[in-house]
């Protein structure tokens, strides 16, 4: 039996794990990225939050909730089938707290409540598919601190109460380097990198052809199957096949970064700040702290189908001047961060784009971008656009992008 011809476009987490479980698969798999690595864009630059769903209070319908947690449950179990990796390998952050910010888009109860509803719906995730959030816990913690309590993590001039829950990160860079490894010790794949995808365009017997430039020169592969995985160059491929959305969309560019001090489970709280001028610490122990404060580390953003070339047009020094203010800024609402001296030339500041549906920014109560349900795999015939939505749904997305083009899902 002839066996199709498939490329995936993009190796960030999703294109990675689409293009591992095809080739687990018996298939091989062209994939193209402009890096000269896999994973070395948004997918290995963020907090690296597991979400089960707690920030996402501004959908009522519970449906963003539902969807991170199904892609948070299958997350280690996907993992597995192309690593090594059990619970005890994964590089986990402290448990997250949650608090509650002066200005919030909703109330400290009802944002309880909130957290109420994604208990219930991570039981019923764990007992409808057998399996465990991150392999061990099948339950989500969720417990207001009483206000002495609360006053040892966050400061009450700027927070309203907080919340200890089991919510966990993981350091985005150790797991970028495993699936790198397991990338390399797949024959069936082969990557091509310092492509810069071009174009994608069907052909007169119903193929499909990539157009990509490398070192200057422009190259053709023509394919039975693509998946597009690209994060800022997605809509602009799906757009010249005359795939235009029907609904605004926002690419953002946010600033974030490590610190490398080595820490105790004790020493830096893992925390994020909701909901509104929203903000993460996360304490990953002997790997660092990560931290991000959105008003100051969003940079930038654009409604158009490509966005600018904002990691380019910003310099290193830039970079660490707007973590360094974002560290100030969160030094005022997270007391245990004085302990941490910014090291400017030690700190490794990143940028990462994030892509969402919507026009209005976080701030605006009835913005889109609170929302992240509406995401996952659009085809048409045998090209297939992947929205990720958020790094928590890329193990899973990449696992039932492979099914769809075998014809499984």
């Amino acid at each position: 039996m002839t066996r199709p011809r498939i490329a995936v476009l993009g190796a960030g987490v999703t294109g990675v794990c689409a293009s591992l479980e095809l080739a687990r698969r018996g298939h091989a798999v062209d994939l193209y990225d402009e890096r000269v690595e896999a994973m070395t864009g948004a997918s290995g630059n963020n907090e690296g939050k597991i979400h089960l769903g707690l920030v996402y209070a501004r959908d009522p319908s519970m449906q963003s909730a539902q969807t991170m947690i199904q892609g948070a449950v299958h997350f280690l179990s996907c993992l597995r089938r192309w690593t090594d990796m059990r619970p005890d390998d994964l590089p986990l952050s402290t448990p997250y707290f949650y608090a509650v910010h002066e200005g919030t888009m909703a109330s400290v109860e009802a944002l309880e409540a909130h957290y109420r509803g994604c208990q219930r719906l991570l039981a019923e995730a764990c007992a409808s598919t057998g399996l465990a959030y991150l392999g061990r816990d099948r339950t989500l913690l969720v417990e207001r601190l009483s206000r002495a309590e609360a006053a040892k993590v966050v400061s009450s001039d700027y927070c309203l109460a907080a919340f200890r829950t089991s919510e966990r990160a993981l350091d985005p860079r150790v797991l970028a380097r495993r699936l790198r490894d397991a990338l390399a010790a797949t024959p069936r794949v082969r990557f091509i990198a310092s492509a810069e995808v071009l174009r994608v365009a069907w052909t007169d017997r119903d193929r499909l052809r990539v157009t990509w430039r490398q070192n200057g020169v422009e190259n053709t592969e023509t394919y039975d199957h693509v998946a597009n995985a690209l994060w800022e160059g997605r809509l602009r491929i799906d757009g010249g096949l005359g795939l235009i959305p029907e609904r605004p969309w926002l690419y953002r560019y946010k600033i974030g970064g490590w610190l490398p001090h080595q820490l105790g489970s004790t020493a830096v709280p893992s925390l994020t700040l909701v909901l509104g001028p929203f903000g993460d610490v996360v304490n990953l122990g002997d790997r660092g702290v990560y931290i991000c404060w959105y008003p100051t580390g969003m940079i930038g953003s654009s409604g158009d189908m490509t966005p600018p070339k904002w990691e380019t047009s910003l310099a290193l020094a830039d970079r660490r001047v707007i973590l360094q203010q974002s560290y100030e800024e969160l030094v005022k609402r997270c007391p245990a961060l004085r302990s941490l001296r910014y090291m400017e030339r030690e700190v490794d500041a990143k940028g990462g784009v994030i892509f969402a549906w919507g026009q209005t920014d976080i701030q605006a109560a009835d913005s889109r971008l609170h929302t992240r349900h509406e995401i996952g795999i659009h085809s048409v015939r045998s090209y297939h656009s992947l929205n990720t939505g958020k790094y928590t749904m890329g193990p899973y997305l990449g696992y039932k992008t492979a099914e769809r083009i075998l014809g499984i899902s």
